[in-house]
């Protein structure tokens, strides 16, 4: 699962069902576009996925600005309370197959309280 939370508020979640890799990412920026529009800088957390010389090189050639949080600093990421939220609801469910996990954060995201972001980067 891959998310975003925006400077006003808005979150969007992409559910992927491989691995995360650069083409995943890729296709991830792409939908980011799409939905918030063509000028926009996203902070990326230092993830491999994120750091791929492809992915640099798409977002460049899209007009998107991808800047990037300093290694081991998960305190920085807004999105990383989202994750503890998650964590949290999930605690003692146990899932018995793919299908009750994606009920489950299908159902819960949508519940989350979403970080302000400008807290983040003031």
């Amino acid at each position: 699962m891959l998310g975003v939370v925006t400077d006003t508020g808005e979150h969007f979640v992409a559910l992927t069902p491989d691995s995360f890799t650069a083409k995943v990412s890729k296709h991830f920026l792409r939908a980011l576009r799409y939905r918030f529009g063509k000028k926009l800088v996203i902070v990326l957390d230092n993830a491999p996925y994120f750091i791929a010389k492809d992915l640099k090189k798409q977002a460049a050639g899209d007009g998107l600005l991808l800047e990037y949080l300093p290694p081991y600093a998960p305190e920085l990421n807004p999105l990383e309370n989202c994750w503890l939220q998650l964590k949290a609801a999930r605690k003692n469910l146990l899932f018995e197959t793919i299908d009750d996990v994606k009920r489950f954060l299908t159902a819960t995201i949508p519940r989350l309280t979403t970080p302000k972001v400008y807290h983040y980067l003031c």
